[in-house]
């Protein structure tokens, strides 16, 4: 690691030497001239002023003017920079312009500060710094230019910094058709933006606006067509979080000399060929992979892939012309860095090597999804990829991605939109489809202790990452270390409980062949309890997190927004948290669930003795949000949030549990006086029938299913009872958090529910006596007690629709509108079965009281002539 650390400074040093090499070279591509362009438009140069509202960082350009010509490849500006407080003397008080003195020379025309409309001349070759300016070489790009630096000095609130330079060159690898972007608007506001462009009248240009761009003023200048666009006081447009990528809503016009893709693919082609190029490292390289894969396509598909993103590392000197040309393969090889252009064409050589057909394709990893509203421009694509047509089946490759591993077949590719592939007769950018297959299963298992024990508490994460998400976390193995992953892992939990430590090795299992990753964690967490102190009568809790997808949610202020919003995309994830506690919960099971355009999600909660689990289930739909949906996403995503923090509470005082004893008295107090109730029905006497008793028939058959369903119902209704979660106070705080309708609505409810079971308790009860004592009363009642209960099953269940509702909540769940129908169906069923069914007639025959009908029968026995 030393080693690589020791050459990554080497390289570093050596790319700063060559830089001031090029830079002492290059000197003679900047100099003074303080005359303008003999070709350009005259203009009233006196600018606008901008409203201070208006103002960022203390100053603003009155004039901000544009000209090109195309035919001398000059591009002239001239800018009023006003100065407006003492932020603008600290901002606006230095010069920079960037250039690339490989193929373009800079002139300053004019630096003067105007003062109380009098001219100070700042113009002097002497005071400019050329200087390198690499800032994308943290991300290993090597680009080659330089900026013209001038630091002003004596700049003062009030005055206005006028500056005016030509920058005379195209990059020759653009070759001699002419495309353009020209912006209108930009961050800030402009007095006045004049711009416009000089071309041979024989040139075909096309034009496309956007965001309502006015078409541009066309006249002759020198015998050259003149296009005009200006404008006093342009529009801004703030910047929001969570921009997509492709969001550009300034006013701006395309302008290309390119009549279609098809131009463009030869134009790739043209700067990507190395005609006659003779490859002898590539042509070895190629051979062994041949003999290792042998000579099965796919296997030696696998083998370059992984060869070109893992092994050549990405570096792109970018200087000139392979700012779009590639160097050649055998130079890729050889030095063993390169671009994405770099390593894309030596993929493709060497995939060309085993005959199997690949492709260099163009993609624009900003505005990719919107290419269709674009004319045809090489100027559009700012990364290069590989598409690999095989079998019928195209296979599309980022050779940037590092650590990709399973099927080469199943490898992730961005969703970067459209691509333009380099092959012969392609006439257009192609949809590309490679949709995310990743998975992220995190299971955490916490082991609580208890508040007055010394122990601590446990927690187990086991995680599983599968295809993208497994290309991911191996990169960052790779990157950081095991260590560093551990403590980078470690810190994040301490996020959650500041008293975690890791009590174990972070354990790795990396399947390649499946590409498959498993990571396990161990922590322990000292002090995880913590106690409301604010109460009138404190309590411990805990809260427990359905972390990962929250981090998936975007969180924002959507006041006034008109920008799209951009998402986590793709994103396809679950969490289980299962929760040992100390003692038995008193919790009831609970389930949400949220689906709209861009994401769904499942929520539930059970528990099982002392263990509470949390499933979490998350996937992403789409990669964005439209501006008019952004209110309905951040309404959605909140409600969502609010279901992935979940407190358990524990009284040290009722370790039982946190029960309501108020519910609890009403429900006997209900059970003892509709038991009176049903022990005056039990006692009701009613006509015999001697026959039917002489007939009676023993309990046979389907009756003894209900014999056993009865007892069941009666043992675990208590627990059924308490399932419901009414009897805990945290069912009653609810209701004290909602406004007055909603309370008593709830309340209401709450009460109705455990008045009805309560009473059907106790009918079930008469039941069981009815039906051990085969009492003829048992049919009718036991059809009064099925209608009872599933009346006020499907009572209690449009009650919960209502206050789910009240919650934020999803109101309809299918698997509950099955259960509902079921239930009725099951219920008719024994309906019938009671009503018509000869053997319960025959069975259920015995009235009170059972003295009546037994004398009856004595007497009958009495009266029947004796035998001699």
């Amino acid at each position: 690691m030393f080693a690589d650390s020791l050459k990554k400074v080497f390289f570093v040093v050596f790319l700063l030497f060559f830089n001031n090499l090029l830079s002492f070279s290059q000197h003679k591509n900047f100099n003074i001239s303080r005359s303008f362009p003999s070709w350009i438009v005259k203009i009233n140069t006196d600018g606008e002023k901008v409203k201070a509202k208006d103002v960022v960082d203390g100053y603003y350009a009155s004039l901000m003017e544009a000209q090109h010509h195309v035919e001398l490849q000059e591009r002239f500006s001239h800018v009023f920079r006003e100065i407006t407080s003492e932020a603008g003397v600290q901002n606006g008080s230095q010069l920079s312009i960037t250039y690339d003195p490989s193929y373009q020379k800079l002139t300053v025309h004019k630096v003067t500060v105007w003062r109380n409309n009098q001219p100070i001349d700042k113009l002097s070759g002497t005071k400019f710094k050329v200087l390198q300016n690499e800032k994308d070489l943290s991300k290993f790009i090597y680009s080659g230019t330089f900026d013209a630096y001038l630091l002003l000095d004596d700049i003062r609130k009030g005055d206005r910094i006028e500056y005016a330079y030509t920058l005379k060159g195209n990059n020759p690898i653009w070759g001699d058709k002419y495309s353009e972007e020209l912006y209108f608007e930009g961050a800030y506001r402009h007095g006045h933006s004049y711009t416009n462009i000089l071309v041979d009248k024989d040139r075909k240009l096309k034009f496309k606006a956007f965001n309502s761009a006015a078409a541009p003023k066309v006249s002759d200048k020198d015998g050259l067509k003149l296009y005009e666009w200006e404008s006093k006081q342009t529009n801004t447009y703030p910047n929001a979080d969570f921009e997509p990528s492709w969001y550009n809503p300034f006013k701006r016009t395309q302008i290309s000399e390119y009549n279609s893709w098809e131009e463009i693919v030869d134009w790739g082609l043209k700067v990507n060929d190395y005609a006659d190029l003779k490859t002898p490292g590539v042509d070895k390289l190629a051979e062994e992979f041949k003999t290792k894969a042998r000579n099965n396509p796919l296997t030696y598909m696998e083998l370059a892939v992984r060869f070109v993103q893992d092994e050549i590392r990405y570096m792109g000197i970018e200087i000139g012309e392979y700012s779009q040309r590639p160097n050649s393969p055998e130079k890729v090889l050889q030095q063993r860095y390169g671009d994405c252009k770099d390593k894309s064409l030596l993929l493709v050589y060497l995939l060309k090597k085993a005959n199997i057909p690949a492709y260099m394709a163009y993609v624009d990893t900003y505005e990719g999804k919107k290419l269709d509203g674009f004319l045809p421009s090489p100027f559009l694509f700012n990364h290069v990829v590989v598409m690999v047509d095989y079998q019928n089946q195209k296979t599309w490759i980022d050779p940037t991605i590092s650590y990709q591993r399973g099927p080469v077949k199943k490898l992730y590719f961005p969703d970067y939109g459209k691509a333009l592939v380099l092959k012969k007769g392609i006439k257009s950018p192609e949809k590309v489809i490679s949709p995310a297959t990743g998975k992220l299963i995190a299971n955490l298992k916490f082991k609580v202790a208890d508040t007055s024990s010394s122990t601590k508490t446990t927690l187990v994460i086991k995680s599983r990452y599968t295809d993208n998400y497994a290309d991911n976390i191996r990169s960052l193995i790779a990157d950081e270390g095991t260590d560093g992953v551990q403590k980078s892992f470690l810190e994040y939990i301490k996020s959650y409980y500041p008293e975690a430590e890791s009590n174990a090795d972070i354990k790795i299992n990396d399947n390649e062949k499946e590409n498959r990753v498993e990571l396990t964690e161990s922590y322990a967490i000292s002090d995880v309890w913590i106690l409301e102190e604010e109460e009138q009568k404190p309590r411990n809790y805990i809260y427990f997190y359905g972390d990962l997808i929250y981090n998936q949610l975007r969180k924002l202020n959507i006041k006034n927004r008109v920008q799209p919003l951009s998402l986590k995309y793709p994103a396809n994830l679950e969490q289980h948290v299962s929760i040992e506690l100390p003692y038995v919960p008193d919790f009831g099971n609970d389930s949400w669930n949220m689906d709209n355009d861009y994401f769904s999600f499942d929520f539930d909660a059970t528990h099982k003795d002392h263990v509470i689990t949390l499933n979490y289930y998350f996937k992403s739909l789409k990669a964005d949000v439209p501006s008019e949906e952004v209110k309905k996403y951040i309404k959605d995503s909140k409600n969502t949030r609010e279901k992935l923090s979940f407190a358990v509470f524990y009284d040290e005082q009722k370790p039982g549990g946190d029960l309501n004893s108020y519910t609890i008295m009403l429900a006997v107090l209900v059970i003892i006086v509709s038991g009176f109730f049903f022990m005056k029905v039990y006692q009701q006497e009613m006509e015999f029938d001697l026959k039917a008793i002489a007939d009676v028939l023993p309990i046979r058959g389907l009756l003894i299913i209900v014999a056993f369903m009865l007892v069941s119902s009666i043992i675990y209704y208590p627990f059924q009872l308490k399932a419901t979660g009414l009897f805990s106070n945290a069912a009653w705080d609810f209701t004290e958090s909602q406004n007055l309708t909603s309370c008593i609505f709830t309340t209401a409810v709450y009460l109705i529910t455990i008045i009805g079971y309560a009473i059907d308790f106790s009918w079930m009860i008469l039941l069981f006596f009815l039906f051990i004592n085969r009492r003829e009363l048992l049919p009718e009642q036991a059809i009064k007690s099925t209608i009872f209960s599933t009346a006020l099953y499907v009572l209690v269940y449009l009650a919960g629709l209502i206050i789910k509702n009240i919650q934020n909540q999803p109101v309809f769940n299918l698997k509950e509108l099955i259960t509902i129908f079921v239930g009725i169906t099951f219920s008719i069923l024994w309906i019938l079965y009671f009503k018509r069914s000869s053997r319960v007639a025959r069975t259920f025959v015995f009235t009170y009281p059972e003295s009546s009908w037994k004398n009856a029968i004595h007497e009958q026995q009495n009266t029947l002539p004796q035998k001699d």
